[in-house]
């Protein structure tokens, strides 16, 4: 199967999962919702990829200051990923930076709509 490549991240500070091999406050994130679903009692809900939330901004924080691990490679090994997702984890990310990082007063961020 897919294996994300780590060589990038080898000498960063990052906490990988060690079943999906992806950060781990996500991957922590995702399993939990499976096992809810699972939970549940629907065997289609568990399964539905398409029944994922969008993972919000602190979901995307790693111990790496600044460093933040988004689209397919986030997912590692878990093949529930979805470009949607991707979007709306870049986007989570911009607003952390937006938050930490002083804004220039030239710049403008472009809407994404």
């Amino acid at each position: 199967g897919f294996r994300p490549e780590m060589d990038l991240t080898r000498e960063l500070q990052l906490h990988h999962c060690y079943a999906s091999e992806g950060p781990m406050k996500l991957a922590a994130s995702l399993l939990a919702a499976r096992v809810a679903s699972s939970a549940s009692g629907d065997a289609n809900a568990a399964s539905d990829c398409l029944a994922q939330a969008a993972p919000g901004p602190d979901l995307m924080r790693t111990p790496e200051p600044r460093f933040f691990v988004c689209g397919a490679k986030s997912y590692g090994r878990n093949s529930a990923f979805l470009l949607k997702l991707g979007h709306a984890q870049v986007e989570a990310v911009v607003s952390i930076l937006e938050e930490e990082l002083p804004a220039s007063p030239s710049a403008k961020r472009p809407r994404l709509d």
